[in-house]
């Protein structure tokens, strides 16, 4: 008699075998998340530099239909100076880019806005720090917590954000320094026209900036044959964050408190600066922490979350990569549309 001997197979694998293959795993994942980041990072700044390709076509749309381009606002209550003229004795606190919707694929919310009246009530108290040089006098034309313009400027527009922008389009924008008027809040964005800082200070300073003068500014009636510095070599709009540290962020479809636009060249300003470029040692008790994605310049705020600059639109439609380490000089002449510089571009 032969015993009969049993043979058993194992099935599965054994607890080193198993922790080999998950090490491996996680070996393979943490080899394809970078690569997979640089995709998704390059498709964001794709996306982005589409839409503000859009915005820039929109531009030459409404200098055909209407021979000039859109002003970056109009009737600003909180410029404080007269210096280059006084402020206007009607408030409107109106932003260009609502001009720009009916060449968005956005009629419908254009029809929605009162062109004749205010878009935004900031900064009509007499005796406040936020007022123009006629405040006293000035008036807002109607009320935009009634007139529709509050309300509609409180919606997201897409062609607006920049998927790279992880900040939300509303929450910021509300209150009596950076709302529409009441308890309505306005809706961000992350494309602006290129205007001079100094427009937030100096009331209708587009009219006397000679050499100086951007593509846009209050009151601005540019006409693409003024840009005497050639289309291509001059900035149009530029791309900000919708989280700003001075200031809580720009709202598309209206002008408060320093929402003068975007600025590159002024000398406080630059691209993705998170912080001043020289803050007093007192001016700060505990010290700022730069946070990446919160913009902290003085106002005219130019940067992105794209890695290493922002996109910018040109007066010829035509969308460029700025480096963030442009210098100064060269910002500067790019955003002067009569300045006689010649540049060397990056």
């Amino acid at each position: 008699m032969f015993a009969t001997q049993t043979i058993r197979r194992r099935i599965g694998f054994t607890l080193i075998e198993l922790l080999v293959v998950i090490a491996i795993i996680a070996i393979l994942i943490g080899l394809l998340l970078p690569a997979v980041q640089k995709v998704r990072d390059a498709a964001a700044r794709m996306s982005c530099s589409n839409k503000i390709k859009q915005i820039a076509i929109a531009l030459h749309n409404h200098e055909s239909s209407h021979g000039l381009l859109p002003s970056a606002g109009k009737g600003y209550s909180w410029c404080a100076s007269a210096a280059g003229g006084p402020g206007d004795a009607k408030i409107y606190n109106s932003n260009g880019l609502v001009l720009l919707l009916p060449y968005l694929e956005q009629a419908a919310l254009f029809n929605k806005f009162n062109l004749n009246e205010a878009s935004a009530a900031t900064g009509t108290t007499a005796g406040s720090p936020w007022q123009n040089s006629n405040a006293t006098s000035a008036s807002v034309v109607g009320d935009p917590t009634t007139n529709g313009n509050g309300a509609a400027a409180g919606t997201i527009v897409p062609t607006f954000l920049c998927p790279s922008d992880t900040n939300s389009p509303k929450g910021r924008l509300a209150g009596v320094h950076y709302g529409p008027g009441g308890s309505l809040q306005g809706a961000a964005t992350d494309y602006d026209f290129i205007t001079s800082d100094t427009d937030f200070s100096i009331c209708n300073n587009w009219k006397t900036a000679g050499a100086a003068r951007r593509m846009f500014g209050e009151n601005s009636t540019t006409k693409l044959s003024a840009v005497t510095d050639g289309l291509s070599n001059t900035l149009a709009v530029g791309e900000t964050t919708m989280y700003h540290v001075n200031g809580a962020a720009f709202a598309w479809g209206y002008r408060t408190w320093v929402m003068s636009g975007i600025d590159p060249g002024t000398s406080d300003a630059g691209i993705n600066l998170w912080h001043l470029p020289s803050v007093h040692a007192t001016w700060q008790n505990p010290p700022y922490t730069p946070v990446i994605g919160r913009i902290r310049t003085w106002w005219a705020a130019a940067g992105s979350l794209h890695t290493g600059g922002a996109n910018f639109a040109f007066g010829d439609g035509s969308v460029r990569f700025m480096r963030e380490t442009t210098d100064a000089t060269t910002l500067n002449a790019l955003c002067t549309m009569a300045g006689g510089e010649v540049i060397n571009l990056p």
